[in-house]
């Protein structure tokens, strides 16, 4: 039995670390698929929205696609079609096929982490359960560095920009393989009797602004954070006149510190009120991106950028904890909200900011990232008085 559990949230690490081997670095091959297929730098940004927009689709997907296929078998068709789509991506020579494969990898790495948080609340209960959840968080991170480092070997040697995704394929080919030999049973147990318990246990659910700006603030922040990943190694370099590799690193840099960071974040909300503790954050987000976007020092950009990983780490967490403090009883609407609006945001940004890019060049862009933290700042400012103030009228 402790094997299976052990196997099963294996699979459950492998699931973010597959997701963020696609999604964390993004920003460093812009330019080399670019040059690759002799493609315009805006058009191949947008690409990427079709990553996160598929990721979005996929979460949406799971809610009713996991119960009726099956854990396992959903898993491996997956796997299987991220694995395929990797492929695709290395030896295809058309842009168009790039599009369907990141498509199709959203997709299904949408679906994957849905996968993972089933497997989680499924194998282990209490505080278990909340420290394999935040070792998930850890794994994406930790992808966030292995990655970059191979597209950084990469191009560095004069490699194909693919080779990087191609090691995550192997991954999803190594997943499915290892799927396939995993008894699900513990997995689908727990979803029928959640089945069961359905009509039973749903509430209505409650809304207040608090929650709402809890959404449309994680919109902001994953707007504002993905922008940075987006255009932050062409900041670099044009604004240092430094190789694209080099300037790349800060990419390395930003996830390096939020693998710290994520931990680190764990330990403080378990001591410090999860509103103030996101204030914080969002304080130093702003100061952070403010003096990275001015500061003419190179040698400054590699703190700064570890201080930004530190800030954003557990930004999906802090705003799902903080909308759903504000409510008696969180529902599964008022959590699917918060995630839906973070997907949202990061969906959107490549486009939002490919866009702006064309019209007011990449510096302004760069500048609009401190502008909208300190927009989130003021919105929980506001947020926080409000909430007082119905304290008071109701006490």
């Amino acid at each position: 039995m402790m094997k299976n559990k052990i196997s099963l949230t294996i699979l459950s690490f492998l699931a973010n670390f597959i997701m963020a081997g696609f999604a964390t670095q993004f920003g460093m091959l812009i330019e080399p698929i670019a040059e690759k297929f002799a493609a315009n730098v805006n058009e191949v940004a947008s690409i990427f929205s079709l990553l996160n927009g598929g990721a979005l689709a996929g979460t949406i997907a799971a809610f009713f696609l996991i119960e009726k296929i099956g854990v396992k078998r959903i898993t491996l068709l997956s796997y299987i079609s991220i694995a395929l789509s990797a492929a695709a991506l290395h030896f295809t020579s058309s842009l168009s096929v790039v599009m369907m494969a990141m498509t199709v990898i959203g997709l299904c790495g949408g679906i994957g982490l849905c996968i993972a948080g089933t497997i989680v609340v499924s194998v282990w209960k209490d505080k278990i359960q909340s420290t394999m959840l935040v070792v998930q968080d850890a794994t994406f991170n930790v992808a966030g560095v292995v990655f970059p480092l191979i597209t950084t070997y990469a191009l560095s040697n004069a490699l194909s920009w693919s080779y990087s995704y191609l090691a995550v394929g192997l991954v999803a080919l190594g997943t499915a393989m290892m799927a396939l030999m995993t008894n699900f049973d513990l997995c689908d147990r727990q979803g029928e009797k959640s089945a069961d318990k359905g009509d039973l246990s749903a509430e209505k659910s409650e809304w207040n602004f608090s929650i709402i700006s809890a959404g449309i603030g994680l919109f902001l922040g994953m707007l504002a954070l993905y922008t940075f990943l987006t255009w932050a190694p062409m900041f670099v370099k044009e604004k240092f006149d430094i190789p694209f590799e080099e300037a790349g690193n800060i990419i390395t840099q930003y996830w390096s510190a939020a693998l710290v960071g994520a931990l680190i974040s764990t330990v403080i909300v378990s001591r410090v009120k999860i509103q103030h503790f996101l204030m914080g954050m969002m304080a130093l987000a702003f100061i952070i991106t403010s003096l990275i976007v001015t500061t003419d020092k190179l040698e400054w950009m590699g703190y700064l950028t570890y201080g930004y990983g530190f800030a954003c780490a557990a930004l999906y967490n802090a705003f799902i904890a903080y909308g759903v403090s504000f409510v008696k009883q969180a529902s599964s609407k008022n959590v699917s909200y918060i995630l839906i609006s973070g997907s949202a945001g990061a969906m959107f940004s490549p486009a939002i900011s490919s866009m702006f890019e064309s019209i007011i060049g990449l510096q302004t862009v760069m500048y609009a990232i401190p502008v909208i933290y300190a927009i989130i700042l003021a919105m929980l400012v506001i947020s926080r008085r409000q909430t007082a103030e119905n304290s008071l009228a109701t006490a």
